[in-house]
């Protein structure tokens, strides 16, 4: 890999960084833009998919990804995440507006962990 392929790659993990301690542009509001939660999600490697594709830009960055994860584990805790969330996004991006328990209105025919298994074992019998 050249070295300009290698500097590009670190610059998408520069981007990222920046885009996770972006702050807000308007302080009457006091939020902060979903970038900045995508960014710190991403660096965090929360998902699967995030842990593949952080791998991968860390690989071609030629810089270890294990330590940018426990980096941006240490800045960025879940548990600060979660609640800034609200401020990073709408309320309807931190939490589902189906109530506890789930909903009680469902299509005629949608599919439930209930109809599944019956569909299947109709389909084996």
């Amino acid at each position: 890999m050249s070295d300009g392929e290698r500097k590009l790659w670190r610059a998408v993990l520069e981007q990222a960084y920046e885009d996770a301690e972006m702050i807000a542009l308007d302080d009457s509001v006091g939020t902060e833009p979903l970038e900045c939660a995508r960014a710190r999600r991403y660096l965090r490697a929360d998902s699967p998919l995030e842990v593949g594709d952080l791998r991968l830009v860390c690989e071609l960055a030629n810089v270890p990804a294990d330590r940018v994860f426990l980096w941006a584990r240490h800045r960025y805790p879940l548990e600060q995440s979660l609640e800034e969330n609200l401020e990073c996004g709408s309320p309807a991006a931190a939490f589902p507006t189906v109530p506890p328990g789930g909903s009680k209105k469902r299509e005629p025919g949608s599919r439930t962990p209930q109809t599944a298994a019956s569909l299947q074992a109709e389909a084996q019998a």
